[in-house]
């Protein structure tokens, strides 16, 4: 049949296993094999992806089994070479019983993997109902990664690189998301982040190319990591129902001419929170005209939260880490 065929060429990609591995003891009794698919399901999720496939070695019953498991982890560390990483992948989403929801889809390649589709795989595990998308990959995602979705609600991206209206697809097709993680991500054009569905939103060590505007209205909690931004800046507006927001801006930040990210409105959209925590730390201060610059700094930015906190509702807390304006008092005072 086609399925053995194609699942024949998938076992090609995967390092041949010994017939005593596959057999298991001969001379034990196969209670394992009598739990039932949820459990077997279960202990699946524990085992490395090529594993999971050989479990249809071990017998009829698991023949089929791996077909239907809710957990997928594409690990490129899983594979000798590229090519058997990247066919594996192609394969893997082809034969999976389309009937059967996704709880996690993971894929990771912590080098540059050239011709992946990536934006294929994260399409196929969306149209399986994928409820938990993970993808740490130096990779380009676009607008074709995204597919309708009521299922997804979940979405961590590391180290990818987000262009061509992938923010636009994100924000209309996916209308459950709820918690969306962008580390160490490259945005390439200006993008908006407006999902009426989010509720958690962390942005971490990203690169914010062009600008980034983030009006989600049920946004609860936002946290911004040591952003760094070039031509562009993040703007915050219309977060009615924030309640918790982060900021925390590397002091190299300021070194950037075009970088005016107090300037630009990264504020403004934060008045409705109720625990709001600001931190920028300072680097190590070698000379007086260094420390000079700091202070210069330090105060331009404290009369810029001056102002901000009159449009600012009773805080529960308020947490103001300026370690720059503090360490430039204490050498001056000493």
């Amino acid at each position: 049949s086609h399925f053995a065929h194609t699942s024949s060429r998938l076992f090609d990609e995967m390092s041949t296993c010994s017939s005593k591995r596959a057999r298991g003891a001969s001379d034990g009794v196969d209670r394992l094999s009598s739990l039932p698919n949820e459990l077997l399901h279960r202990v699946m999720s524990f085992l490395p992806m090529p594993e999971v496939v050989r479990t249809s070695l071990l017998s009829p019953r698991w023949r089929y089994l791996w077909v239907s498991t809710p957990y997928i982890r594409i690990d490129h560390q899983d594979f000798m070479d590229d090519s058997k990483f990247k066919n594996f992948g192609n394969r893997l989403l082809i034969l999976r019983d389309g009937a059967t929801s996704l709880d996690e889809a993971r894929i990771s390649a912590h080098n540059v993997v050239r011709g992946t589709s990536w934006c294929e795989w994260i399409r196929h595990a969306i149209m399986h109902k994928v409820r938990l998308l993970h993808v740490s990959a130096y990779a380009p995602l676009d607008s074709t990664a995204m597919f309708p979705s009521q299922h997804l609600k979940i979405v961590r991206l590391q180290f990818n690189l987000l262009e061509h209206g992938f923010f636009r697809q994100l924000n209309c097709v996916c209308s459950v998301l709820e918690h969306l993680e962008l580390e160490g991500c490259g945005l390439s054009e200006v993008n908006e982040i407006s999902s009426r569905s989010l509720k958690v939103l962390y942005i971490i060590r990203c690169l914010i190319v062009k600008g980034l505007v983030i009006c989600a209205s049920n946004l609860t909690h936002l946290s911004i990591v040591d952003p760094r931004c070039r031509s562009g800046a993040i703007v915050t507006r219309d977060l009615p129902s924030l309640v918790t927001a982060l900021v925390s801006l590397r002091s190299d930040n300021f070194h950037y001419k075009e970088n005016t990210i107090l300037g630009h409105g990264l504020l403004d959209g934060l008045s409705h929170a109720t625990t709001l925590q600001l931190h920028a730390p300072l680097p190590e201060v070698r000379t007086s005209s260094f420390l000079f610059m700091c202070i210069q700094v330090s105060m331009n930015v404290l009369a810029c939260l001056v102002r901000f906190c009159y449009i600012l509702p009773p805080l529960h807390f308020f947490q103001l880490v300026f370690f720059s304006l503090l360490c430039a008092g204490t050498i001056l005072a000493s």
